[in-house]
Formats: C-alpha cells, structure tokens, sequence
C-alpha cells in the first residue's frame, strides 16, 4: 500500500530575523548563535545604500536560466538603477533561443499582465572559452552556433548560481579560472549540500574560496520555454552570507546583499548567520516532504493532505535530526521553532496554500530527468547519520525516488 499521495514548492516566508552589519562594514564572526565583529561589537541594520551610490555600476552575472534564473535576472532588471547583468550560457544553442524570444526576457505576472525586460549581455561557452555578445541581434544563426564574439576571462565579482543542483559542480567548473577570494557567489537553488560539493570538488582550498552567498526562493514560476516565465505564486526571497571557514572575517559583505533588495518583484529580504540556515531549513522540511511523495504518485500538493500520519513521522524525523545540528546548539528559539509539532504545523500551513501546485520532481520524473532527491531527503538522511539520528522516512524515499528515476531512464532508453 502506498504511504503517500500530491504538492508545490515549499513557500516560507521568514519570521523574524535580519541582516546584522557592523559599523565598520564588516562581516561579524560567528560562534554558536552569536554573532561578534572582530572589529566592533556594536551592529546595526542593514541601510541599502542603492546601486547609484556606488563608484561603478555593478556587474551581475547569473549562471542558470532556468525559471529561478530566468526570474531573478528579469527582477534585477527591473531595478530603478539597474546593475548591468550577464547571462552565462553553457550552449550557444541558449543564444538563438534568446534572439527568438526577442532578444529578452518575458514575464507573466499571476494577474496575466506580460511584462519584458532586455539590455542583457550575453556570455556564451565555446569549448572552454567563454564568448562576451553584447548585442545578439547583431549575429546571424550561424555565427551564434560558432559562439562568434570577443573572448572574455575577466574576474567575476558577484554570480548567482541558478542551476539544478545536481548540476552545480559541472556548471561551475567552466568559470573556476574566472573566481576567487574576492568573488561572491550566491547558491539560489533548490535544496541544500551544493556548497559542500562546490568545497570537495572545486575549492578544496578555504583559503582560495569565493565568499559564499545563500538564498532561500519560494516563488511559484514556472519556464514556458527558454527566456519566458509565468509567475504563479509570489512569495518571498531570503539571502545570507556563509561564514568563511578560514576564519577570515575582513572581507566586506556581497553587495549582492544589497541590491537584491532593491528588485520589488523578489521581494528579497536579508538575514544574518545562522538565520538564514534556518529559513532554509524550513524550506527543505517543506520539500523533503512534498517533492518524493508527489513525484512517487505523480500528484500535485493537495495529496500531502490526505496522509496525515506520513506528514507527522517525517516531521518528527527532520525534527531531530535539526535540533542535533552542530551549527545551531545555543542559538535561540530553535528548540521552539523546529520542534516536531511546530514544524508540522509551518510545513502543513505551506502546503495547504500551495494544494494545486505541482512540484519540480514531479516534472523532473515526468521527463525522465535526473531528480534532486539528494540534495533534499539525502541531505537529511546525511545529517542525521552525522548527528546519530536515524532517519528511515527520508532514506526510504531517496531509495524510492532513485529506484524509480533508474526505471524510467531505462525505459526511455529502450
């Protein structure tokens, strides 16, 4: 007999909590659920300053265009001020979808209103050298399939990644020549352990690291075909800095803390370490939940509804395995805010908001693609095997996930 039954994205939105900067204008070091400055212990609010107060317009590159990508780089887009934004393209491919769209980005809003935006610089990857096309409507069909246009390896100051993050790694790769210290990279995915991957197999080194950046997005978008997007459930933004784990605490915070903010369709909001690790989290117990059981039954959110008891074990479960973690003993409120019963009850309040959505393993399985499943119930089965928290739920959901995933890669094959 199945356990489950149908769910969208997780949409939490942040209760209290907000991004502390020191007044010298540095990032505090963190311990245990405090934060200190090395330099200062007063902390105020962040002010945004607003891009046209700085020295030079800011340079946005976003890596992902999908609909998360495709969404954050037509929201910075419509900031008043606007920073310049560069489109990383892994296929030049992606290119003439770009000049058949229109040479933009178009919006549906949930009111049915069309909405583009354009100016964007486009960078393509021709083999392992990346092509800068600052205006492809200039360019034939053919000469966009040679990825024609000037060879760029100038450093990267502030990516977002977008990306599936089964992908991260692979994605990332390409740009590692283009990265370091003093870049900022914000993860804006779905899930939780691409940072983990990026230190194994990209940055072993803390030393040499890019300052990393987290984002928690649960807006409803869904990608009609490349560069359009409908938006079918606002919501909210959350971004965080992650401490460094070299200890160093002088390096200034993102300015990408800044000016996503400023994009009113984000609805961004900025939280200080370990805040937004809990914003996450909450997040990730909304997928962990809704994604395996939608995409095992092929069901949209408002199935979840139906197996209560399901709900309630995997709760309990995720529950435990949080209130272990090393990274939050001490900080307050977390024993309240992540007890099983709490929990179930932010998580069900998600759900029966979003009853009519259909979740991206759902679509993810729908079209034979590898899932996320990893990133989301493997995290917390790997936490819980770190902490000591056995985690049955969420391992037998990864085996079911995987197990069927296989299945229908195996039949598209045949």
């Amino acid at each position: 007999m199945a356990i489950f039954r149908r769910f969208g994205p997780a949409i939490t939105v942040p209760r209290t909590g907000q991004l502390v900067r020191s007044w010298c204008g540095q990032l505090g070091h963190f311990q245990a659920g405090t934060l200190e400055c090395t330099r200062l212990a007063l902390t105020r609010p962040v002010q945004h300053r607003g891009i046209s107060s700085t020295q030079a317009t800011p340079r946005i590159h976003v890596l992902g265009l999908g609909s998360v990508g495709a969404f954050t780089a037509h929201s910075l887009a419509e900031i008043p001020a606007r920073p310049a934004v560069n489109l990383l393209l892994h296929r030049p491919s992606l290119v003439q979808d770009y000049v058949q769209n229109g040479n933009r980005i178009r919006l549906k809003t949930h009111q049915g209103q069309n909405v583009a935006q354009t100016g964007y610089d486009l960078e393509v990857l021709h083999g392992k050298t990346w092509h800068l096309m600052q205006d492809s409507r200039t360019y034939g069909a053919a000469e966009i399939l040679q990825s024609v246009g000037t060879p760029i390896d100038e450093n990267i100051g502030d990516l977002i990644v977008c990306v599936k993050s089964t992908q991260t790694v692979a994605a990332l790769r390409p740009l590692l020549p283009r990265l370091s210290r003093e870049s900022n990279v914000m993860f804006l995915q779905n899930g939780a352990g691409m940072i983990e991957d990026a230190n194994t197999f990209l940055w072993p080194d803390p030393h040499v690291r890019p300052n990393y950046v987290t984002g928690v997005i649960s807006h409803g978008i869904t990608l009609n075909r490349p560069f359009d997007i409908t938006h079918t459930g606002p919501a909210a933004t959350s971004v965080g800095p992650v401490p460094r784990e070299d200890g160093d605490t002088a390096q200034p915070l993102s300015r990408l803390l800044d000016i996503l903010p400023l994009a009113h369709r984000l609805k961004c909001q900025a939280y200080s370490w370990p805040t937004i690790l809990q914003v996450q989290l909450e997040k990730l117990a909304c997928n962990a939940l809704s994604n395996p059981i939608c995409a095992l039954e092929d069901a949209v959110t408002a199935y979840i509804l139906s197996i209560p008891e399901t709900n309630m074990r995997l709760m309990q479960e995720i529950s435990s395995v949080i209130l272990a973690l090393p990274e939050l003993q001490g900080v307050e409120g977390v024993k309240e805010r992540f007890s099983a019963k709490s929990l179930h009850h932010t998580v069900m309040d998600i759900i029966k908001k979003n009853r009519a959505t259909t979740v991206s393993m759902v679509w993810d399985m729908r079209n034979r693609r590898e899932t996320e499943i990893r990133y989301i119930n493997g995290y917390w089965a790997r936490r819980g095997r770190e902490v000591g928290v056995r985690t049955p739920l969420n391992d037998e959901l990864v085996e079911r996930v995987q197990e069927m995933t296989a299945d229908k890669l195996r039949g598209a094959g045949s």
